[in-house]
């Protein structure tokens, strides 16, 4: 569209600016009054993400002007594959580039010139969008204004290059060609005229609307490794990052016809989002596997600890069972297996326990985890069957949980009265055994200790 020049200003106070010079075959004489309207509404644009436009001219030849803010950066595609930016960090420029189109549009401009060398990055990561709404003053001048010369085909959308009324949806298509080549190295290539009928136009096609997958399998191994290396990964993790959602979204907004598309840059940014953090998206059916796959990834901690339970709950479970079914036949076998399953509980209710007691918001998994020993230990009371060594373990299980129960924070009311239950459960254990045993005695001493403790947290809850 013109030449671009550093321009510096000389007086009161030193700023640079870009001043784009125009083509003189783009404007003639009446196209003033259309600069001037446009350039009334690119004024209204004040985003840190849009390059503003700060002045028009005419220069002393006659040639008009453009003064913009100057940016220093890198083109968008230069700047991420130079600095080998992940995946994440790439997606993190393209949404507040998204932001910045979307809010465009919510003030009426469309781009139509959007392409990677239109958006320079910062060496903060900041992106900036050049050029917005030239486009549009040009094609305000009608036959003399914009053809296609003034914007770059490759990045453009199907019905930009018929010529047709550009909306927001051919933003929407040009931001896909450019988040699929951020995202997934690959590059629009140059369109190609179709006809689709004898009195209808030719229909510029690319190959760039191919699905995403199959252009990235047709690449050599040693190309896609190139691309998967500027992204800090390895070639088959990029193909596992873009297959599914990324490829659907892309598709989507990639479509031929407009209306197909999506019908606004935030939906595709809330689509994108969706994905990077986790949830499913809306463009493709997701089964119930997928959903749980993504809940399980966006809650590791969660999931991690509830296979635990389960784990230790199914072993628990399978053992009651597996004991009962043995016992008639081989009564011996079925109290070992119980004095394992004391050992179980005292590792569950101990040494996992303590395990996480140190993990910032644990608490809830604490309490799973002592809930889960209170069930299992109940239910080896009613199987001990007067076995006094598999007593004397159980009597030790319900001192142990009384005071881990009273070493709960915060305290609550609930882990006092459990505590108490656990000592009435010892003590009953403990008298019918021999009281001459010294572990019983050892136990029968420990009891007023753990009372006190109960008495002192019944306290400062009153409190």
């Amino acid at each position: 569209m013109g030449a671009v020049y550093l321009g510096e200003r000389m007086e009161q106070f030193s700023q640079f600016v870009a001043i784009k010079v125009l083509h003189p075959q783009l404007l003639d004489d009446a196209a003033e009054s259309a600069i001037e309207r446009e350039a009334q509404v690119l004024a209204v644009l004040d985003h840190p993400g849009i390059v503003r436009v700060l002045d028009l001219g005419v220069t002393a030849s006659g040639l008009r002007y453009i003064v913009m803010e100057y940016v220093d950066g890198s083109p968008l595609d230069i700047f991420c594959d130079q600095h080998r930016l992940s995946l994440g960090r790439r997606m993190a420029i393209l949404d507040e580039i998204f932001n910045a189109v979307e809010y465009a549009h919510q003030h009426l401009v469309v781009h139509a010139d959007l392409k990677p060398e239109n958006i320079l990055v910062t060496a903060d990561e900041k992106p900036r969008l050049l050029d917005f709404g030239v486009a549009t003053i040009l094609s305000e001048l009608g036959a003399s204004g914009i053809d296609s010369s003034s914007y770059t085909t490759l990045y453009a959308s199907p019905e930009q290059r018929l010529g047709e009324r550009l909306t927001v949806a051919s933003d929407v298509y040009s931001l896909g060609l450019i988040a699929q080549r951020i995202l997934a190295g690959v590059s629009p290539e140059a369109p190609s005229m179709e006809p689709v009928g004898d009195d209808a136009p030719s229909i510029a096609r690319a190959d760039s609307i191919k699905p995403l997958m199959q252009r990235l399998m047709q690449l050599d191994r040693a190309a896609l490794q190139e691309i998967a290396d500027r992204r800090s990964m390895t070639s088959e993790a990029l193909l596992h990052a873009m297959r599914g959602d990324v490829a659907a979204i892309l598709a989507k907004a990639l479509r031929e016809r407009p209306g197909e598309r999506f019908q606004g840059v935030q939906e595709m940014r809330d689509e994108f989002n969706r994905h990077f953090s986790g949830y499913p998206i809306f463009t493709r059916p997701t089964g119930w596997i997928n959903q749980s796959l993504k809940w399980v990834l966006r809650n590791r901690m969660v999931a991690a600890l509830a296979g635990v339970f389960a784990l230790v709950l199914f072993l628990s479970a399978f053992g009651v069972v597996f004991q009962a079914r043995e016992a008639a036949r081989k009564r011996e076998l079925a109290q070992t297996r119980l004095h394992d399953l004391v050992r179980l509980t005292d590792l569950l209710a101990g040494d996992l326990y303590e395990s996480i007691r140190g993990l910032q918001g644990s608490e809830a998994a604490q309490a799973a985890l002592l809930t889960s020993a209170h069930e299992t230990v109940r239910k080896l009371s009613a199987e001990v069957d007067h076995d006094s060594q598999l007593q004397l373990e159980l009597a030790q299980a319900y001192e142990k949980l009384a005071r881990l129960e009273l070493s709960l924070t915060p305290m609550t009311p609930e882990a006092v009265q459990q505590a108490g239950q656990d000592l009435t459960a010892e003590a009953a254990m403990l008298s019918q055994l021999s009281g001459k045993d010294p572990q019983v005695k050892q136990l029968l001493r420990g009891i007023p200790e753990v009372q006190r403790l109960e008495a002192e947290a019944a306290a400062r809850l009153k409190h």
